[in-house]
């Protein structure tokens, strides 16, 4: 049980850091969402990957709760929200590949990765001039 509280609060502490961290150090872009996009993104994906864990602690303590106190309402309710159809083994898998797409799409535009690279090229194009004779 403990393994489920531990994962989902530094998964937990670490995503909110890193959004803390896009929001804090955002891009020098005159759009918003130049500026914006990754803080946004990464939110999302903190969203996402958080799904997976949270049902998964939801549900343990829920029958560890019922193995100590018997059947409750609370328990009935909780198990209810976490067995939708929206938290299908299928749509959680869904969610955590969709938060990592979103994580590396956040983490491209706050590097500037495709500034980087055609700066890359332009320098690997000036540095290979043919030399003329032999």
């Amino acid at each position: 049980m403990t393994s489920y509280i531990f994962t989902f609060a530094i998964l937990m502490t670490v995503m909110t850091n890193s959004c803390q961290y896009f929001y804090m150090h955002m891009p020098k872009k005159p759009d918003c969402w130049g500026r914006w996009g990754p803080f946004v993104l990464l939110s999302g994906a903190t969203v996402l990957l958080l799904i997976s864990p949270l049902k998964n602690l939801v549900v343990n303590i829920c029958m560890l709760s019922f193995r100590v106190n018997g059947f409750d309402s609370t328990i009935e309710t909780a198990l209810d929200l976490a067995y939708l159809p929206v938290f299908s083994t299928r749509l959680m898998q869904f969610y955590t590949t969709m938060a990592y797409v979103l994580m590396a799409w956040a983490t491209i535009m706050q590097v500037e990765l495709g500034a980087k690279l055609q700066a890359m090229k332009a320098s690997h194009k000036a540095g290979f001039q043919p030399h003329a004779g032999g």
